[in-house]
C-alpha cells in the first residue's frame, strides 16, 4: 500500500478575496430575500425559513 501524505506551508490569499464580514453581510441579503420570496410557504410550514449566519460561526467552523 502506498502512503498519502497531504502537506504545505503558507496561505495563498487571491486577489478577488472577501472578508468573513462580507460574506455573512451577502448570505444574510440572500436569506432575507429567499425568506420574503417564501413568505406564504414558509408561513403555512410547506418551507422552513433560512436563518442568518454569523461571523462566529464561520470562525468556529
Amino acid at each position: 500500500m502506498t502512503a498519502t501524505v497531504i502537506s504545505g506551508t503558507g496561505l495563498f490569499t487571491p486577489a478577488e478575496s472577501i472578508s468573513n464580514d462580507e460574506l455573512v453581510a451577502s448570505f444574510n441579503a440572500y436569506v432575507d430575500l429567499y425568506n420574503s420570496e417564501n413568505a406564504a410557504a414558509i408561513a403555512s410550514g410547506e418551507l422552513p425559513p433560512l436563518q442568518h449566519s454569523s461571523v462566529e460561526f464561520i470562525e468556529k467552523a
